[in-house]
């Protein structure tokens, strides 16, 4: 996960060499292997390079094929031969160490901007157009790795590390107010585009940033398309199809040397550590892989060491087991390293900084079972209404007959019911507009309307996995992957995650849910005589206890508001009315009123940060 930023000056005015030598040295959290940077006149590049692998990669950037185009960036592409392929016909034979970097401006050579929507994986990149002085900012369509920009002063700055940006000369650092509303409300903002701070940018999943003549367009590039279901004619050929693309895509993530997985007792990375260990076993190129789990006991009685152990037993695979480190909410706030680049709701951050901290001391990438959830939970009440719709008469008797014969009992309609009656006799399940938002701040950015919209039906054309496809398109997973940023987690670590692979994501967005996505009941299939038959037999379960709610319990913790909040985020909350509220909160609600307690104490690190710049 290599750090990059630049700056372009319209005015063509050169200077920037201090700035990029600061940078560069600030981005040594993302690539401790190599720096490295460039000025040309108007312009100027800095990098840090971090080695990961499997494939090639260019230690030192921006690159450049004809001295015209220049690349900077972070990039780890997926279906590279696939790609290869194609640039042979249009470019001729390419050499066997063709990096990543390499067979992208490969692909703007022989088709432009249209060759971006070819290229699959993890990236943010930008172009550079040094004759006719023309940037072009892209990041991939599953948001795997950021970009933030900022134009002030006739200078557009670009980078993958929002820390850095800030240091940009001229740069308001006054906060995003929307942003922190919706922060307050849900904990990530609803609009792509925006960060906590007013005068900086994120460029969406799947959008192309143009600048040219002091002038910023953006537009989309890729999206998740909605293809007709999959009609296979024999079971096998839906499990086969899958085990396929999981293998290519974990593959495409598994580094010759030493690697971490994040291991649970689900489903989820149990099928790709399963996966990844084949792999190891067939290939002496690719080695050391490891499983990392956390085991919360005492706290509580957790079974997730306990089934990881026994999938990582079966598999050969050597697992460590990591106590929870034993810390209250908020310690280690206040300590320089614990300053995270914008706001984030997790009490017991410095616990999970240590479990990065662990897998750094292993390896560079690190494995994760993340996104099974989203479609391979499914809903089989949109589907049966696409069937009936569609005069599919037959094929839903069929389909849901044969579940109701197997299983003896009808598939989960997941269809809203259940939320609709909780709305109507006003349950407890359903949350509630939070009371401590200061009125005059909740007012001035209508954050009850705000919060309605958040809490809506998703509306999207996706006709048989719509809360999957909703979620797929929002941002949700891009700002998860941002806080696996080094810059968070404050260790040079890559975090990839197969299951969000954009071939796979495919793939299950066309499977019928009955019966493939009832339980992950293609999981199951897949991986039946590889894991044990503990791991597929066992049904989703939820954390079997809320460290925060047994640390109050316990009489160890007792959350209170600030006695003096920070300046900067005074006026959005009403602390008063917060601290009786936390008084009485419980489960959801304690977590939810908790999020002003992290706004305050992310202020307060941010500006200790720059006290001590």
């Amino acid at each position: 996960m290599s750090g990059f930023a630049g700056i372009i000056a319209a005015d063509g005015e050169d200077g920037h060499r201090l700035l990029l030598e600061r940078w560069s040295e600030a981005l040594r959290d993302y690539g401790p292997d190599r720096t490295s940077l460039r000025i040309d006149p108007g312009a100027g590049f800095c990098f840090a390079f971090l080695k990961t692998g499997p494939a090639p990669q260019t230690a030192e950037q921006p690159l450049s094929l004809d001295g015209r185009i220049w690349l900077i960036g972070d990039v780890r592409l997926d279906a590279r031969e696939e790609l290869r392929k194609k640039l042979r016909i249009a470019c001729g034979e390419l050499p066997a160490s063709a990096t990543d970097e390499d067979l992208i401006l490969l692909s703007w050579r022989a088709w432009g901007e249209a060759g971006m929507e070819r290229l699959l994986g993890d990236f943010a990149f930008a172009l550079w157009n040094s004759e006719a002085r023309h940037l072009l900012c892209v990041r991939d369509l599953m948001g795997g790795k950021p970009l933030f920009y900022a134009h002030v002063n006739n200078c557009f700055y670009f980078s993958n590390s929002l820390s850095v940006l800030r240091k940009a000369p001229g740069l308001s650092q006054d906060l995003d107010e929307v942003f922190v509303g919706d922060f307050l409300l849900q904990e990530w903002c609803l609009d792509a585009e925006r960060t906590v701070y007013q005068h900086l940018r994120r460029l969406p999943p799947g959008f192309i940033l143009s600048y040219s003549d002091n002038r910023i367009a953006l537009r989309r590039y890729a999206e998740l398309p909605i293809e007709e279901p999959l009609a296979l004619k024999r079971p096998e050929e839906y499990v086969q199809g899958f085990r396929s693309l999981l293998h290519e895509a974990v593959q495409d993530r598994l580094p010759h040397g030493p690697c971490t997985i994040f291991l649970s007792g689900g489903l989820d990375s149990t099928s790709v550590a399963a996966t990844a260990s084949q792999m190891v076993a067939s290939d002496r190129g690719r080695g050391d892989l490891r499983a990392l789990t956390v085991d919360c006991r005492p706290l509580f009685a957790d079974e997730e060491a306990g089934f990881a152990s026994i999938a990582a037993k079966r598999l050969g695979l050597p697992i460590e087991i990591l106590p929870r480190p034993v810390c209250l909410p908020y310690d280690g706030w206040n300590r320089d390293g614990l300053c995270t680049p914008e706001p984030y709701n997790d009490p017991l951050l410095l616990a999970g900084q240590l479990q990065y901290q662990k897998a750094a001391a292993h390896s560079r990438v690190v494995l994760t079972g993340y996104g099974g959830d989203d479609i391979l939970t499914g809903q089989a009440w949109p589907f049966l209404v696409y069937l009936l719709r569609g005069k599919r008469f037959a094929a839903a008797i069929r389909t849901f007959g044969a579940y109701l014969w197997k299983h003896k009992r009808l598939p989960p309609l997941r269809g809203g019911f259940r939320g609709k009656l909780f709305g109507w006799l006003k349950h407890d399940d359903v949350p509630e507009f939070p009371g401590w938002l200061a009125p005059g701040f909740s007012q001035q950015y209508a954050l009850r309307d705000r919060w309605e919209e958040m809490h809506k039906p998703p509306a999207n054309p996706h006709p048989w996995h719509p809360i999957a496809y909703a979620l797929l398109r929002s941002h949700f997973w891009s700002t998860w992957f941002e806080a696996e940023e080094p810059e968070w987690t404050r260790q040079p670590v890559q975090v990839r995650s197969p299951l969000l692979d954009q071939r796979v994501v495919r793939y299950l967005l066309r499977l019928p849910p009955v019966p493939w996505c009832m339980h992950k009941h293609l999981l199951r299939q897949a991986m039946r005589g590889t894991l044990p038959e503990e791991i597929l037999a066992r049904r989703k379960t939820p954390l079997l206890g809320d460290p925060l709610v047994l640390l109050r319990a316990s009489g160890r913790w007792q959350p209170s508001a600030p006695a003096e909040p920070a300046e900067a985020v005074r006026r959005f909350v009403d602390w008063r009315t917060l601290s009786k509220i936390l008084d009485n909160a419980k489960d959801s609600s304690l977590w939810e009123a908790l999020r002003p307690i992290s706004l305050h104490h992310w202020a307060n690190s941010i500006e200790k940060a720059d006290l001590i710049r």
